[in-house]
């Protein structure tokens, strides 16, 4: 804005002042041919009164005639004066164009109303001075027209995703004066909608989880208070350890999956290799239950990210696939020009497909979930770091018989 207003004043500065001096050079140009003609011919004639009244009567000019010896000059105007220059003065009441009557040692003066002239100037300075002001308002306007309908659609958003409509994104323009922002508010929105979806989940799955070892306990209270057995009064307590144990696991993986985003936002990212990684964590789970681990490292893989939290992801696919698996589980990892992708398969019963994008969530559970241990959590933290590491979770069947998972990194 401030270029554009040093731009547009020194423009029509220098406009104005060449108008001005071509405008004067142009108006005056011409009475300096006429004085000069007339004093040329009123030289070499001898009655020059007769022909200045003569002048009067038929011209709106007054001519006069002015003895040289009562036309002072300053001494630096007298010497192109006296060899025969005409000289334009202007005062407060006229303007005279004046040439010198070298024979008859007279000046001849012509009066020229200077009211026409100023006028035109006053009118032409009103209009660049409007057009100045009407350029500095279109600049601003084209300039902060963009930036107002961003700004309102910002507040929109903010009004709809503060009134509960969490889905609100804002559709970024590369060209937005205030893309950043928008780009932040959209990640912000996502955020807090996943925050608010898993506070859902979690507040149902404990309301869920907690009803049926709470239930328990309350039962074996009332039991051990009725009995005065000893051997029915240990097993009791056996069952009321169990059921506080389940609660406190329960309660524990909660509160895992609960720093889980405020752990990640922490963290650095650095190299990581992925080949190395993965052995470590099938060499802690291989052959756990009989079930064996197919494995083979290939080529140089790194991946960039955050190694505990890639290690918690392969391990809940691990852990998954043994808890599902019938005898084999096997591990592959893909690299493609623009992508790393981890393949998890085993021989189990597999995913329906109906289940399979509720399974990503927490304390969902897949195929038998009364017969195996756990708390639906273990995909649903391999989201989550998955989606903290730009990567993209898959579950399809599997070669095998059982389910295939596959999360593809960028």
């Amino acid at each position: 804005m401030f270029t554009a207003i040093i731009f547009l004043g020194w423009s029509l500065d220098t406009l104005f002042n060449n108008y001005q001096e071509q405008q004067t050079t142009d108006e005056f140009s011409a009475y300096r041919k006429v004085v000069a003609s007339l004093a040329t011919t009123l030289d070499s004639i001898d009655d020059t009164q007769a022909f200045v009244s003569t002048w009067q009567q038929t011209n709106q000019q007054q001519l006069n005639l002015i003895p040289l010896a009562e036309f002072p000059l300053p001494e630096e105007l007298k010497q192109d004066f006296s060899q025969g220059m005409s000289l334009v003065l202007e005062s407060a009441e006229r303007i005279t164009v004046n040439h010198i009557m070298a024979s008859k040692q007279q000046v001849l003066v012509l009066a020229i109303a200077p009211q026409g002239s100023q006028q035109d100037n006053l009118s032409l300075q009103m209009l660049l001075t409007t057009a100045f002001y009407l350029g500095i308002l279109l600049f601003v306007g084209i300039w902060l027209y963009p930036l107002i309908k961003r700004l309102r659609l910002l507040n929109r958003a903010a009004k709809n995703f503060g009134s509960g409509d969490f889905a609100w994104r804002i559709p970024v323009s590369g060209t937005s004066y205030v893309a950043d922002i928008e780009n932040e508010f959209n990640r912000m929105a996502q955020k807090i909608e996943t925050l608010i979806q898993d506070n859902k989940l979690l507040g149902n799955a404990v309301s869920h989880d907690l009803r049926t070892p709470l239930a328990r306990l309350r039962f074996g209270i009332e039991a051990l208070s009725e009995t005065s057995k000893p051997e029915k009064q240990h097993k009791y307590i056996q069952h009321l350890s169990q059921d506080i144990a389940e609660m406190e696991r329960l309660v524990e993986v909660l509160l895992n999956y609960a720093r889980l985003e405020q752990s990640m936002i922490k963290v650095d990212k650095v190299a990581v290799d992925f080949n190395q990684l993965m052995d470590q964590c099938v060499y802690g789970i291989d052959g756990v239950d009989g079930k064996q681990i197919k494995w083979q490292p290939m080529g140089e893989i790194t991946i960039v990210g955050e190694q505990n939290f890639l290690a918690m992801l392969i391990n809940n696919l691990l852990s998954n696939a043994q808890q599902y698996a019938s005898q084999f589980i096997q591990v592959r990892i893909l690299k493609g020009s623009h992508y790393i992708e981890l393949v998890v398969e085993d021989d189990g019963p597999g995913i329906p497909k109906d289940k399979r994008l509720a399974l990503l969530q927490p304390f969902t559970r897949g195929h038998n979930n009364s017969q195996k241990p756990g708390f639906g959590m273990g995909l649903a933290i391999v989201t989550r770091i998955a989606a903290w590491h730009d990567a993209k979770i898959n579950i399809a069947e599997s070669a095998l018989g059982g389910a295939k998972v596959s999360v593809r990194f960028k």
